[in-house]
């Protein structure tokens, strides 16, 4: 650990970023400050380890501005060149002896390599002072962060690294002096200054009377030389007057160097201003670099004046707002990006002219009119003609804050359906100790969520359900149950149990590692009572349905004693009356014979009745419909009910019905004249397209109003009827009607009494 850490190369490049002496830089602060919002870390450090201490040039929640390596837990990050994540230094034995754990509070450590120009410099750090467990959403947070801080130091580096190499640039400008050499038209040296003595090694004593050709002019441009100043002497000019020329030069040591010549001619004379270019040269090389440097950078370095106009764009410029330099150049920068100034404009520019530096955010649109997000930094500086201009370097952080907003969102979102949810939910820790709750859980036990934070689940759970939920927390750490959902009992305040749904999911990490439990409580209490009521009505009900099937069975044992035991002895005395009255009786033995057969008939109406009943109750009333004709039909049903009723119906009505079902309406209908209609007055039939309408009269005093909605309805009679009825006869032909694909129906006759009426379907014509 200790040979990576002390590496001479990575101890350079640490000392090149110029920061080891700084505190408090503040684009390393704000992203410290970023750090710490957005992990909801007390402590976030851009930590640089040195030989034999770590500094912090960003930082926040931390006092001091540097410790000895011996307090550093970022020189493991260094050492091991990747992330370190501790959840509780005091448990973890590659740092539980480290002095930071007492004198700092550093519990819990989660920290990323900063790596600039290939060497690990330090770590972005984020530091709790409790035990906790980073996600994977933390750690990717604080990578991208890392990347941020990356590209701050870097930034920072160049724009140093430029400063620096301007400022040297322009030292070697302020201390040059110019050498001045004077020739006659053959060549021959008249002057030398101190400065080309220096420039070129040659004292003026020995250069004067000498021809310049061999002392400053490199032997390859010796004959051009020599031929420019023929040239001259015959036209008694020169076309290099005027002129500023870079030409090689000679130094007495024989070393080459580049001069910048301006040549004048006077007299025939030739004098030149000659300017060792060397260093300027150098200088210009260097300053390539360094616009190659800030050419390849992947923020966006612009140069403009103090109007907007543009001045120097590079490439990440041009891959940030897709507009290439060849493009912008002298446009407007703020009209050509549509700038946005969240901070106002005008603060902006106060910032510029009194401290000469503006940090903030901006919004600019690229060429194809998508927004961006930046981060900008502007210097203003003395531009090559003295005039201010300013050095803006925008780094993109759309993304990051697109993602700050999306996490914002998320967790305003989590919170509202956590706090608000009207089912219980809470967060617990591997081991059941309550973290969070909600309003919902915490009014189950008849308390507020602050009092139910902190306590341990099976506190509010039944001593019987414990063990068990137990075992389940066990399964889950053990990998064996990925969730699981049970009923049980929790404990209110006042000791009263509450019986509750349980569904309950551990969260991992992306490596395995347990996080917390979540758990998802619903109050079943009223739920398991109903079920328990349920329970109750259904044993009532089934027992009540032993009951209903005994009395069926009564019933079927009625239907044959109805159809046998008392149909054949009926049948006997109706036969036999009826053989009795063929013959003569006297008046008395008559009447007597007249009203046993009455009474034995109005016995076999009710025992059919009765019989069609207990068919409809049992869902076993059948029927065989077959042509019918409807006169001789109703003939027949007037002569069973021992009536003399006038028939109107019209010949050749045939229609479809079971003729029993038939008569025993029909007859129905006449009874019920008798009893409430002071007797039936006549008996119609009126045929349609498709069906055939059978009317009973009678001009009784009518069916009252309240009674017609409910005249089919079973056990339906009128009041204050003395007549005999069992409320069953309607109901019973209704029955028989529908049976038959027909219908029955009442309305009123003219003037008084009622029409009960029958409509059944004709028969098809052969």
């Amino acid at each position: 650990m200790t040979d990576r850490v002390d590496r001479p190369e990575r101890l350079a490049a640490v000392a090149a970023t110029g920061l080891t002496d700084r505190r408090d830089v503040a684009g390393l602060d704000r992203l410290a400050r970023l750090a710490s919002r957005l992990l909801g870390a007390p402590t976030t450090l851009v930590s640089l380890v040195t030989a034999d201490r770590q500094v912090f040039p960003g930082r926040t929640g931390m006092d001091v501005g540097e410790t000895p390596l011996s307090h550093s837990f970022c020189r493991h990050v260094v050492a091991d060149d990747e992330p370190l994540v501790v959840t509780d230094a005091r448990a973890d034995p590659r740092v539980s002896d480290n002095p930071a754990i007492p004198d700092l509070g550093v519990i819990a450590y989660a920290g990323m390599p900063i790596r600039v120009a290939g060497e690990t410099l330090g770590a972005f750090c984020a530091i709790d002072s409790v035990p906790r467990a980073w996600t994977d959403t933390e750690l990717a947070v604080l990578e991208d962060l890392t990347a941020a801080v990356e590209s701050e130091i870097a930034l920072d580096r160049a724009a140093g690294e430029a400063a620096r190499s301007a400022a040297a640039f322009k030292a070697v400008l302020d201390v040059a002096h110019d050498g001045f050499v004077s020739i006659d038209p053959d060549g021959v040296v008249a002057e030398w200054n101190h400065a080309a003595e220096d420039m070129f090694g040659w004292t003026r004593a020995e250069a004067l009377g000498h021809e310049l050709t061999g002392l400053i002019i490199p032997p390859e441009h010796r004959a051009a030389h020599d031929g420019g100043l023929a040239r001259a002497r015959a036209t008694g000019a020169s076309a290099l007057a005027g002129r500023r020329l870079e030409l090689p030069a000679l130094h007495r040591s024989g070393r080459r160097f580049p001069i910048e010549l301006t040549l004048q001619v006077t007299d025939g004379r030739f004098h030149g201003f000659l300017r060792d270019i060397s260093e300027r040269r150098a200088a210009e090389d260097l300053l390539r670099r360094q616009a190659e440097l800030i050419d390849a950078a992947p923020a966006a370095i612009i140069v403009r004046d103090r109007d907007g106009t543009i001045r120097s764009w590079n490439r990440g410029a041009e891959e940030t707002y897709g507009w290439p330099a060849t493009a912008v150049l002298g446009h407007n920068i703020h009209r050509l990006l549509a700038t946005e100034f969240p901070a106002g404009r005008d603060a902006v520019e106060r910032a510029l002219t009194e401290h000469g530096a503006w940090h903030g955010e901006l919004i600019h649109r690229r060429a194809d009119g998508t927004e961006l997000v930046e981060l900008s930094r502007q210097t203003m500086r003395a531009g090559p003609d003295g005039a201010a201009e300013i050095v803006e370097t925008n780094a993109d952080i759309t993304d990051r804050r697109h993602a700050e907003r999306a996490l914002q969102v998320t967790e305003r979102q989590f919170r509202t359906q956590f706090h608000q949810s009207t089912i219980g939910q809470l967060i617990m820790d591997p081991t059941g100790t309550i973290m969070h709750a909600n309003s919902a859980f915490a009014g189950m036990l008849g308390l507020t969520p602050p009092e139910v934070v902190g306590r341990h689940i099976a506190d509010v759970t039944h001593p019987e359900d414990r063990a068990e939920d137990a075992r389940k927390r066990a399964g889950l750490n053990g990998a064996d149950l990925g969730s699981y959902e049970r009923v049980k009992r929790l404990l209110d305040v006042h000791g009263h149990p509450v019986d509750v749904r349980a569904a309950v999911r551990l969260v991992r990490d992306h490596d395995g590692t347990p996080l917390h439990l979540q758990a998802v409580v619903q109050d079943i209490t009223a739920q398991l009572h109903a079920q328990r009521e349920r329970d109750a009505a259904l044993a009532a009900l089934t027992d009540r349905n032993r009951q209903l099937e005994q009395a069926n069975l009564l019933k079927l044992d009625l239907m044959g004693m109805l159809s046998h035991d008392i149909g054949t002895p009926l049948a006997t005395i109706i036969g036999y009356g009826e053989v009795l009255t063929e013959s003569p009786l006297a008046s008395p033995q008559q009447a007597a014979m007249d009203r046993i057969l009455n009474g034995a008939r109005r016995i076999d109406e009710l025992r059919h009745n009765v019989l069609a009943m207990c068919a409809l109750d049992a869902d076993r009333l059948q029927t065989r419909r077959e042509p019918v004709p409807l006169a001789a039909a109703l003939a027949e049903a007037v002569r069973a009910a021992d009536l003399t009723v006038p028939i109107s119906c019209p010949p050749g009505i045939v229609v479809l019905a079971n003729p029993a079902h038939l008569q025993q309406i029909v007859v129905n209908f006449l009874s019920n004249a008798v009893k409430y209609g002071r007797g039936a007055t006549r008996v119609t039939a009126t045929a349609g397209a498709e069906t055939v309408e059978i009317g009973v009269h009678d001009a009784g005093p009518g069916v009252p109003a309240a009674l017609r909605a409910h005249l089919f309805e079973r056990y339906t009679r009128a009041a204050g009827v003395t007549a005999t009825g069992h409320g069953l006869g309607l109901h019973i032909v209704a029955s028989l009607a529908e049976a038959n694909g027909g219908s029955v129906a009442h309305r009123d006759n003219d003037p008084t009494g009622s029409v009960f009426t029958l409509a059944l379907h004709l028969a098809p014509r052969p």
